[in-house]
């Protein structure tokens, strides 16, 4: 009878038995599921694991100590049972794992790789004399850092777990000190360009963890041995080497192009092929960085003698005693080897010349000066020689074929001594930046002989002649040129009323204001009134946005037409068509007639930079200068330039 009432008993509880362990195992799961959500908060899992058991261990010693709070709970049991078994409730959810874990390293939120923001370790108290191992792990574990002003610093960081070790010192270390080195807290400094590895070692666990770090220098420059190279037609290739700075940069790769593969082509070794007669422009980039240089390549038919040699200023061969004047000559053909030549009188009781091909009046009568080359060519002219001028002499001779010759007392040499001695200094764009240019950067851009074919030539466009450019052609090339978009009506109306060539204003106003986006050009505001200047005119070096708005302020250029027309009227009255004409780039920039003193700009290369933007510019219309003004230093050999 006991054993079926056993029986009996066992079969009605067993549905409620299994009924408690569902019931049980939901709120098990529910309360894991709760952990594991929350713990993805790291403010939480601190709490959960490191506040919450604090608190309860110190409630308990509190309730325990103090007989008051025992006696209360003792007379309110009716109401603080229900509320412990609650708050244990709340605890089992919260803490369900605080006997069996401990709190490890955070991963930062969002981060779902893992499940929830801890690892879990099996210890059977939460006391830390429990924790056998620890983990570490690092900020980054594939860094990079370029190196600036020699050294640079940054910092990696270890995140050791669990955070309620006794002990988390950490060992700092690199693999090789040549290339960085790295202090207690982390600091690494980086020294030379290099690969290392950096070692984070929890000392008293045996755990290490590892960190790569790439050491790069950057590029700051590059040159190359020559800005200017001739090669004859059909004629063997030549190799350019270019140097990147600094020596030790970590990528020193470098891309080459020609601007006109037609006239030569250039390999992605530097060497440079001739192809046809013209002028090209030859160009090395850095991989790191996009810096540029530039060599300007000639190509030329094989060397000849010299065939003919032609006076070119004439009307100049009248002269008063005690008068002087360069014989200018052009030798063809203009790749003739050998260009010396040799000066004589007949009769130096009338004139003299000098070697350089200087004449001077001695005496009333007519003498005959003789030009020839090395290889036999000759020609004789005379001079006539008077008591009292019998007309008025001018500067500059009058047109051949549309191209004017404009011989100056100064020697090359001299005139190149006197530009390096002013201050401020002649400037260069090198290795990324404007520095100081030597005697051989200057000689290079004033020489007239070397920048005067392809669109070069047109640093020796005579400035004071228009196009004649129509107002649709203007604005299509003005179209992507920011705040200039828009005004071709105002650069033909200036060009026109001030004597100027409109497509030199157009892209002078373009150099300077960097196509239309400078903030000088785009409006600054002085005492209340936005004003522009599209010139850069009163914009000095080191002052160039203030000084420029002032300009443009005492000269009342609010509106971007207004700054066109004002700009105008400022390089026709104080450049073209001053008493002393500057008529040209090269002229604006070197001024022949008095080296140093009233030159546009300090950078040697600013009227070849601006003729290759009007040379693009004209060939995109189809059109060509209208007239050319070649200066000629004493005894130099102009260039020969044709319509």
């Amino acid at each position: 009878m006991e054993i079926k009432l056993r029986e009996t008993a066992k079969k009605l509880f067993t549905p409620f038995k299994n009924a408690l362990k569902s019931v049980g195992g939901f709120f098990s799961r529910t309360a894991r599921g709760a952990r594991d959500f929350m713990c993805r908060s790291r403010r939480f899992a601190r709490f959960a694991y490191v506040t919450f058991p604090h608190w309860r261990r110190k409630a308990a010693e509190f309730i325990k100590n103090n007989r008051f709070v025992k006696f209360i709970a003792r007379k309110k049991a009716k109401i603080i049972v229900p509320a412990l078994v609650g708050a244990s409730c709340l605890a089992v959810m919260l803490c369900a794992s605080v006997i069996y874990t401990v709190n490890s390293d955070y991963y930062p939120e969002g981060n779902f790789d893992v499940n929830y923001g801890m690892r879990i370790f099996t210890y059977s108290t939460f006391d830390k004399s429990d924790i056998k191992r620890g983990s570490i792990r690092l900020s980054w574990d594939d860094g990079v850092v370029n190196l600036t002003g020699g050294e640079t610093l940054l910092k990696i960081k270890a995140d050791v777990s669990p955070i309620n070790m006794s002990d988390t010192q950490v060992e700092w270390s690199v693999s090789d000190g040549e290339y960085a080195e790295i202090d207690g807290e982390g600091t690494i400094t980086a020294k030379a360009p290099g690969r290392v590895r950096i070692f984070a070692n929890l000392v008293n666990y045996g755990v290490t963890a590892e960190a790569k770090l790439l050491i790069r220098q950057p590029v700051t420059g590059i040159i190359l041995p020559t800005s200017t190279m001739t090669l004859c037609k059909g004629g063997s290739a030549q190799y350019i080497s270019a140097r990147v700075f600094p020596e030790n940069a970590s990528d020193k790769s470098v891309t080459w192009s020609s601007k006109n593969p037609k006239v030569a082509t250039v390999d992605q070794n530097g060497t440079v092929k001739p192809v046809d007669t013209g002028m090209t422009q030859i160009t090395a980039a850095t991989a790191d960085g996009n810096f540029k240089a530039n060599c300007f390549v000639t190509v030329v038919n094989p060397s000849v003698d010299v065939s003919g040699i032609k006076l070119q200023n004439a009307g100049d061969m009248r002269l008063t005693v005690g008068d002087s004047v360069n014989a200018v000559v052009t030798v063809s053909p203009s790749n003739a080897r050998n260009k010396t030549l040799k000066w004589s009188s007949d009769d130096e009781s009338v004139a003299v010349v000098s070697g350089t091909g200087r004449i001077r009046a001695v005496s009333e009568g007519i003498a005959y000066i003789t030009v020839s080359s090395v290889n036999g060519v000759s020609e004789s002219f005379p001079v006539e020689v008077s008591a009292a001028p019998e007309q008025e002499r001018t500067d500059i001779a009058a047109p051949t074929g549309g191209v004017t010759y404009t011989p100056y007392p100064l020697t090359f040499p001299q005139a190149v001594s006197i530009q390096m001695a002013q201050n401020p200094p002649l400037k260069v764009w090198m290795r990324g930046g404007m520095i100081n240019a030597s005697e051989a950067d200057a000689s290079e851009y004033m020489d007239p002989n070397n920048y005067c074919d392809g669109v070069y030539k047109y640093q020796f466009m005579d400035l004071s002649v228009p196009c004649g450019v129509s107002e649709e052609q203007l604005n299509a090339y003005l179209a992507d040129k920011g705040i200039l978009s828009g005004h071709a009506p105002a650069f033909i109306e200036a060009a026109n009323t001030y004597g100027l060539n409109e497509i030199y204003l157009v892209v002078h106003s373009c150099l300077e204001t960097g196509n239309g986006t400078s903030a000088l050009s785009r409006g600054q505001d002085v005492d209340g009134v936005t004003v522009f200047n599209v010139f850069g005119i009163g914009a000095y070096d080191n002052s160039a946005l203030s000084s420029g708005a002032a300009r443009a302020y005492r000269e009342n250029w609010t509106s971007v037409d207004a700054a066109i027309t004002g700009g105008a009227k400022y390089i026709s009255e104080s450049y073209v068509h001053s008493p002393t004409p500057q008529n040209t780039l090269y002229k604006m920039l070197w001024n022949p007639s008095s080296p140093t003193e009233h030159q546009y700009a300090t950078d040697v290369g600013w009227a070849v930079k601006q003729a290759a933007a009007i040379g693009e510019m004209m060939a995109e219309m189809g059109i060509d200068a209208p007239a050319y003004d070649i200066p000629v230093y004493s005894g130099m050999i102009p260039p020969t330039i044709t319509d």
